[in-house]
Order: C-alpha cells, then sequence, then structure tokens
C-alpha cells in the first residue's frame, strides 16, 4: 500500500494602512483625562462625532461602555482624542476581518 503526503502551502498577506489626522488646534484643547491619567488633546462632542462618522447620540452610547472617555469640567462636553482614535481603530480592525475566520472581509 502507498501512502501519499500531501504538502499544503500557506499564503501570509500582511496589509499595512496609515492615516493622517489634522485636528484644527482652535477646536482641540490639551487637557486632563483621568482615564488615561495623563494630559490629552480634548475635541468638542460635535467634532469627535463627525470625526468617528457617527451622531452624537451614538458617541454618547460609547461612554456607556466606558470605551471613550469624556470630560465636562464645568463646560461643554470634551472628548479625550486618544480614546476616541482607539475606538476607532478597533472597530475599523473589527470591522474589516471576517468573525469566524480571520479573512478580511470582501466588500461589493
Amino acid at each position: 500500500m502507498e501512502t501519499r503526503l500531501e504538502k499544503t502551502k500557506t499564503v501570509r498577506i500582511t496589509i499595512e494602512t496609515s492615516r493622517l489626522l489634522i485636528v484644527l488646534r482652535g477646536t482641540s484643547a490639551r487637557a486632563w483625562c483621568e482615564q488615561c491619567a495623563s494630559e490629552v488633546e480634548m475635541i468638542p462632542l460635535e467634532s469627535a462625532a463627525e470625526l468617528a462618522q457617527v451622531n452624537v447620540e451614538a458617541l454618547q452610547h460609547l461612554n456607556a461602555g466606558e470605551s471613550i472617555h469624556f470630560s465636562q469640567p464645568g463646560g461643554p462636553v470634551q472628548i479625550c482624542l486618544n480614546s476616541l482614535l482607539n475606538s476607532i481603530q478597533k472597530k475599523s480592525l473589527e470591522s474589516s476581518f471576517d468573525s469566524n475566520s480571520g479573512i478580511p472581509a470582501v466588500e461589493d
């Protein structure tokens, strides 16, 4: 009896992307973020919603999960830019991969 060993070929594809984000100085301010325990750029709620490409209500809902850091020291609501960018990046990575196989999803 003849035994055949089959070889499997694996191809690994790595895709690196980068984004350029410009936040106008007039819309951001340096402030202390309690959750980050550091001084960060804070942006208004409306600007953060526009940057995340969601409505204000959706952004406030993310606060319930504590993935985005909010600050309101006696003024309008401000969003920690670091936490917002981390949340956007995480959502982008989750949506670009098929949850079952780990293979990038194909969009029509």
